[in-house]
């Protein structure tokens, strides 16, 4: 017979972490290392693309990398984090579109701001209130995030831009406090 482990998520197995705070800020500009992390799902890493473009020419910035995960239904490892922190002075993490993937994307973020790297997360729509709930239960009530509308997958280049240009002074201010 084949068991089956049911796993709630708004249950964790060990209390959130106490003090969790954001990463301090400061202004974005041209020596800003930014960092988007790419979860694959579908035009999510062309989505951080354009709204990084939209940040290098609001603020300058000339340092743009991305890292991608592979799978969106994971968190970023501790060397991971490590790597991202000791290159990067700013993160947006997503696309958060779906259950699983929002919460890996919020944890990702999260895991940036204890590492002291200031991050946002970026998500559809539909999954604002996972993430809120999500963010409460991790130790971080009321983290901000970047909303786009959902489905992001099925939308054109045009309407990506427009989404891009929608959210860009929101993550902008996000991550510079």
């Amino acid at each position: 017979m084949t068991m089956i482990q049911l796993v709630d998520p708004t249950l964790p197995d060990e209390p959130p972490p106490v003090g969790r705070a954001l990463a301090s800020r400061r202004p974005l500009g041209p020596s800003t290392r930014l960092t988007l992390v790419d979860n694959g799902k579908p035009r999510a890493r062309e989505l951080l693309q354009l709204i990084a473009d939209g940040l290098r020419v609001r603020c300058g910035l000339e340092t743009i990398r991305i890292v991608s995960k592979g799978t969106a239904s994971r968190v970023l490892d501790d060397a991971e984090v490590a790597d991202i922190a000791a290159t990067s002075d700013a993160v947006i993490a997503g696309l958060g579109d779906c259950g699983a993937c929002s919460a890996c994307s919020l944890a990702d973020a999260l895991r940036m701001e204890d590492a002291g790297v200031p991050a946002t997360v970026l998500i559809s729509d539909v999954f604002t209130g996972h993430i809120a709930a999500f963010a409460a239960t991790m130790g971080m009530p009321g983290y901000h995030c970047a909303v786009v509308p959902h489905p992001v997958s099925t939308k054109d280049a045009a309407q990506l831009a427009g989404f891009a240009a929608a959210v860009t002074e929101q993550i902008a201010a996000q991550l510079s406090g």
